[in-house]
């Protein structure tokens, strides 16, 4: 389960998003799941050195609610419990 301000990101396309709402559900890129951005490693020195959304970019699961905010936006399909996340807005 994700927690609000966790970032998470693909290993395949390099997406990156923050959690903003918590849910139940596993954040899911390119058909696996997104792995946590821990303190240590350099996609934490990486992220660290992005801020992070003020706005922009919301996606939002249907079924468990989990809002994520992109920090950087690729081609990449987001799901969440088993369904693609509904983009919420654009600022």
């Amino acid at each position: 389960m994700a927690k609000a301000e966790q970032t998470y990101f693909c290993e395949v396309c390099r997406q990156k998003v923050v959690v903003v709402k918590d849910g139940f559900g596993v954040l899911v890129c390119c058909g696996q799941e997104m792995k946590l951005v821990t303190e240590k490693g350099m996609m934490a020195t990486w992220t660290s050195a992005h801020r992070k959304p003020t706005g922009g970019v919301v996606y939002v699961c249907k079924e468990c609610g989990q809002k994520v905010s992109v920090v950087e936006e690729t081609t990449g399909i987001l799901e969440c419990c088993g369904q693609r996340m509904q983009r919420e807005s654009y600022k």
